[in-house]
């Protein structure tokens, strides 16, 4: 099925992003939930139709809901219904430190039990719709993927954008990464347990230039996004703390420590060019799970779902397949 919108490499897409996705993004539903210890949590919707099949949204670090704003827009043109979760300590949910620039959380296992609270809402929002499909990206790949193995069978279809399987430690050995990061959030828990540290040349958030950028080759695509966390500070969110980067390590080695029943066909989408997740631990999940298919995206960077069409567009093809399978 074949949307229709100007390229992103067309002068006339911001044009089309701003007077088209937006003015769609305000009839978008947002809600809120408690999850289990307390922490308020934000999601939004756009039902289509009660039986209209449903493809739920599992962000990366830094991302918000309002990133989302083209993707849900496609999916609502082509009968597909949608729903986003901002995780604890990003997006319009709560925040876990004093500094809410901070990329922070106690302990992965948080985010991956928010999603249980999620899918409690979901189920209650969605009871009819017919196909339910789990899209997942980078750091929320880790989160859904965990989720399905010990919840296996709750969606139809797993379908991975970069997922955090493992993280490029910039030429720094594995081991010595966790080791650094352990250490650092075991000091920063002994001598100041209520106000966590940025890990080693973090600081709060600062945009990039397009330039300087290792998310995308789409510079419309790229100025949208910043120009959405520019209007809406409160989304903002800088780098991790070293407890976040500790508990981010510890889930990478859980999604691949042994073969996992997901209860799900997946699919796995590794962008070939990424700087920021390394493609070890995708190919280990890859080769230990028997319903994985991996497709290599060849030159695309981390963000796919932002990247320039030519290597955004598979993605696309594929969650629009909910449709007619």
């Amino acid at each position: 099925m074949t949307i229709n919108r100007p390229s992103d490499g067309n002068s006339d897409w911001l044009t089309f992003y701003r007077d088209t996705v937006k003015p769609f993004w305000q009839r978008v539903e947002h809600r809120s939930l408690n999850s289990f210890d307390n922490t308020e949590l934000h999601w939004c919707f756009y039902k289509v139709s009660e039986q209209a099949p449903l493809i739920v949204i599992s962000p990366g670090r830094i991302e918000a809901t309002v990133k989302y704003q083209e993707l849900v827009w496609e999916l609502a043109q082509a009968g597909i219904s949608c729903a986003v979760l901002d995780h604890r300590g990003q997006g319009e949910s709560q925040r876990l430190s004093a500094n809410p620039q901070q990329g922070h959380v106690h302990r992965f296992r948080d985010f991956v039990d928010d999603f249980g609270e999620f899918e409690a809402q979901l189920s209650a929002v969605f009871p009819h719709s017919q196909k339910r499909w789990l899209l997942a990206h980078s750091m929320g790949g880790a989160i859904a993927t965990l989720y399905l193995k010990d919840h296996p069978g709750q969606f139809d279809e797993l379908i991975l954008s970069s997922p955090m399987f493992s993280i490029n430690t910039a030429g720094v050995p594995v081991a010595v990464a966790k080791a650094i990061a352990a250490a650092g959030s075991w000091l920063n828990s002994t001598l100041m347990p209520n106000r966590p540290w940025y890990f080693f040349g973090m600081g709060d958030y600062a945009p990039l230039s397009f330039e300087k950028n290792d998310l995308t080759h789409s510079r419309n695509r790229y100025r949208a996004f910043r120009e959405v966390y520019e209007q809406q500070p409160t989304v903002q969110l800088g780098g991790p703390t070293f407890n976040w980067l500790h508990q981010a390590l510890m889930a990478c080695e859980q999604t691949t420590a042994s073969a996992m029943d997901t209860g799900c066909a997946v699919t796995l989408f590794q962008a070939g060019a990424d700087t920021v997740v390394s493609a070890a631990g995708q190919n280990r999940f890859a080769e230990q799970n028997a319903r994985v298919e991996k497709i290599v995206i060849t030159g695309a960077r981390h963000e796919l779902l932002m990247e320039a069409d030519a290597y955004r567009q598979p993605v696309v093809d594929k969650l629009l397949t909910i449709k007619g399978e």
